[in-house]
């Protein structure tokens, strides 16, 4: 690749909801998730530093072009900010003589909170060096990133990539592959985060730990999820509300029973459920994170009026359907490139 000239690439990718099956996924059970409009955006630009510089709020990470791979960058640097200097050093060798790069990160996702940030990151960056390669298509980009993300979520699934990558909703089954859900009905959420930050591996090792103690238990359990999956996606594509809204909670209701929930988690879900929503659980691993609550389509201003009463930083959520979107910006003349 030739770097005389300026590099100026922008890429975003949409964070996501788990609207069923979380943590039983990892044992094999479908889950349903869902591109949301809220994205992780990054900006690459050329610098002559020899460094790799990557800015994310007040948060700076700085390695030279040189000592990218040193193991003591990854003791020295945030969780959220390795994995994507370790998308860079994947393609160092691809990107041939590159003096320097200046990696700036944007989000509408709350880190930390279920939302997929570290998932929407890592497929951002892919999109963008994927761009310069000129060479990634989607399935590249999503198998790039799950293997940096893997970074911070060992157990990962890699759903969440996938549905940061491609958008929409999407059965998730780790057995019999991923088939889209063509719905009817407009989905309308709001999202209510806790602002309690939570570790995905502590709360995966946490179940795991329930699962060998109790497998009778945990069987069951994994039965109704199931279960409620495959009602939800009949739900999702008659357009029943009612029925997602009820599925929604019971989903809730199960990992309550894997102590993975949160006394805040549950006091925003009572508050959300009074206040008209159709139906509401948390998303993502728990133990704090965030809260998502099924919007009415008949009455969603006066259901939406209540919650924010409530819950007044939350926030409303589409599907998102576009994916990955980069665009590329080389020595000035402007290439937009929808993946």
């Amino acid at each position: 690749m030739n770097h005389d000239c300026d590099i100026n690439v922008h890429a975003s990718a949409p964070g996501k909801l788990t609207l069923f099956g979380e943590h039983f996924v990892v044992y094999g059970n479908p889950a349903i998730m869902a591109a949301i409009n809220k994205r992780i955006s990054i900006t690459l630009k050329s610098n002559s530093t020899k460094s790799i510089i990557i800015r994310f709020g007040d948060k700076k990470l700085i390695v030279p072009t040189f000592d990218i791979h040193s193991p003591k960058v990854e003791t020295s640097s945030s969780s959220f900010l390795y994995p994507i200097l370790k998308c860079i050093t994947n393609v160092q060798e691809d990107l041939g003589g590159l003096k320097g790069l200046d990696v700036s990160i944007e989000s509408q996702i709350p880190y930390g909170e279920g939302l997929g940030s570290s998932a929407a990151s890592c497929v951002a960056i892919m999109g963008a060096l994927g761009s310069l390669l000129h060479k990634y298509d989607r399935k590249t980009i999503f198998e790039t990133a799950s293997q940096a993300e893997r970074i911070i979520h060992k157990n990962s699934s890699g759903a969440d990539c996938y549905i940061s990558t491609f958008g929409g909703i999407l059965l998730f089954s780790p057995n019999s592959g991923n088939r889209r859900i063509n719905i009817k009905r407009k989905l309308l959420f709001l999202v209510s985060t806790t602002g309690i930050k939570h570790k995905t591996r502590n709360l995966v090792s946490k179940v795991k730990k329930m699962k060998e103690e109790n497998p009778a238990v945990f069987r069951e359990l994994a039965e109704s999820a199931n279960n409620i999956c495959v009602d939800a996606k009949k739900a999702l594509e008659a357009g029943d509300q009612l029925t997602l809204g009820k599925l929604l909670t019971e989903n809730h209701k199960l990992l309550q029973k894997l102590n993975v929930s949160h006394p805040k988690l549950d006091e925003f879900i009572d508050k959300c459920m009074k206040s008209g929503a159709l139906g509401c659980k948390m998303t993502g691993a728990g133990g704090g994170g965030a809260v998502i609550a099924l919007l009415p389509n008949y009455d969603n201003n006066k259901t939406l009026s209540e919650i924010l009463k409530k819950l007044p930083d939350s926030m409303l959520a589409e599907l998102d359907y576009k994916g990955i979107q980069v665009a590329q910006n080389l020595n000035s003349e402007k290439n937009s490139n929808r993946l």
